[in-house]
């Protein structure tokens, strides 16, 4: 069976999060992505992989705390 390509609009539905957050991912290096043409692909084996393994935090990060 051949690895289904996605693009990010597709792995951000899938994880439940914003585009500009799969690429910020990508970017990171926590998953891997290939150029198709004009946009990034993602393998779905990748997706489900890091989907298996990431600790998602709901909500916006606390403010640090500076004297």
């Amino acid at each position: 069976m051949k690895d289904q390509e996605m693009f990010a609009s597709d792995v951000a539905a899938l994880l439940g999060i914003n585009r500009q957050r799969v690429n910020q991912l990508a970017n990171e290096g926590r998953i891997g992505r290939k150029i198709g043409g004009r946009y990034w692909l993602f393998m779905r084996s990748d997706i489900e992989r890091f989907r298996e393994t990431w600790n998602r935090k709901a909500g916006r990060p606390k403010k640090s705390q500076t004297v």
